[in-house]
């Protein structure tokens, strides 16, 4: 009997695919695809233009044209196109702060077959020259900066990790950087040439050791430089990063064995509450895994939040709580909290929950 009806199911779909593919076409393209080639950035908008055929006998509308990105506008023919005639669908492109290769698509919904229609463009932008001051926004004293701060992304407490950050010297001098900086142990830095001749550019030398750094998420921490200027010698950053723990390959079976955290839900939203109220959830998990887990920290993303677990250190099989309370003190309107869990789960070492209100003032 089952086989019977998959076999009338299949019969049917087969049957409808056969009889689409069947349908004559009443409208026609004059291509689907356009490549610009390479564009220039400081020329502005490209534009191309698809032509729209009427093979049919009755009239064409077309009904939508819609663009995959806001950086890509259609103009189209919003009369109908009469048997024989031709319309036009018009495809700007705007290149403004959008270097290298792009890959858009505008999709055409129309009156007759085929009613949906995927028209695309593509191409490569060369970048526009940028000015010192576009290029280095941040400046200190004679130096400039792409950015005051240094960012290391997310890294692991596999190894240390060595990142270089362009600087440039805007001033009539030669600036000297001297042999010594503030910063934690687990930074090392230098500047490569220390001396930098007017209009120069110089590389920042960064080595960060998150092992030594010993905490994990999301770190921010100052470094301090010194220059043999004058005034504003000293060069203040903020190195940062987002640290995991690292855990090694492992086959399926390793990771079978391993810890598992398993929560019920990730997020909860006490929806709309009075302002100064004090919510709690808890959130409820499991370990699902072979072996015992350990939550190593909990981090939440404001001052206002306090996360605690039950107990860090949860056998196989066994459940436990993480209780969040959020202060909506001075808080007001829609609010999104995170709360993150650092464990030695390998396969989610940073685990996030996620906590919502709309927080009314108080009248």
């Amino acid at each position: 009997m089952l086989k019977s009806t998959l076999a009338i199911v299949f019969t049917f779909f087969l049957h409808n695919l056969l009889f689409a593919q069947s349908i004559p076409a009443k409208i026609a393209f004059s291509e689907s695809q356009h490549d610009f080639g390479t564009i220039e950035e400081v020329d502005g908008s490209v534009k191309h233009t698809f032509e729209v055929y009427n093979i049919s006998t009755d009239t064409l509308f077309l009904e939508s044209v819609r663009a995959s990105c806001g950086c890509t506008t259609p103009f189209w023919s919003k009369e109908g196109i009469l048997p024989g005639d031709t319309g036009r669908i018009e495809v700007a492109y705007n290149p403004l702060n959008r270097p290298g290769k792009f890959d858009k698509s505008v999709t055409v919904k129309s009156s007759l077959q085929p009613t949906v229609k995927i028209l695309k463009i593509e191409g490569y932008v060369n970048p526009k020259s940028l000015s010192v001051e576009e290029n280095y926004p941040s400046e200190i004293g004679a130096i400039r900066f792409k950015s005051k701060f240094l960012n290391f992304g997310t890294i692991t407490t596999k190894e240390a990790v060595t990142k270089t950050f362009d600087i440039y010297n805007q001033s009539k001098d030669t600036v000297r950087f001297l042999d010594r900086s503030v910063n934690g142990e687990f930074l090392r830095v230098k500047v490569l040439p220390t001396e930098l001749a007017p209009n120069e550019k110089a590389e920042i030398v960064v080595t960060y050791a998150p092992k030594m750094r010993g905490d994990l998420g999301f770190l921010n921490d100052q470094l301090v430089m010194f220059t043999d200027e004058v005034a504003h010698s000293n060069k203040s950053l903020n190195v940062i990063a987002t640290v995991l723990e690292y855990f090694p390959p492992m086959t399926e079976e390793e990771l079978a064995k391993a810890p598992h955290i398993d929560f019920e839900e990730e997020d909860f939203d006490f929806g709309s509450i009075d302002q100064g109220d004090s919510l709690v959830h808890a959130f409820s998990f499991k370990n699902t895994g072979g072996s015992p887990l350990n939550i190593r920290k909990i981090k939440s993303s404001c001052d206002c939040t306090i996360s605690e677990a039950d107990k860090n250190d949860i056998a196989a099989g066994e459940s436990g709580l993480i209780t969040v309370i959020f202060d909506t003190k001075q808080r007001r309107g829609p609010q999104v909290k995170r709360v993150t869990l650092f464990t030695n789960d390998p396969t989610a070492p940073a685990k996030d929950l996620v906590i919502k209100a709309y927080v009314k003032e108080a009248e």
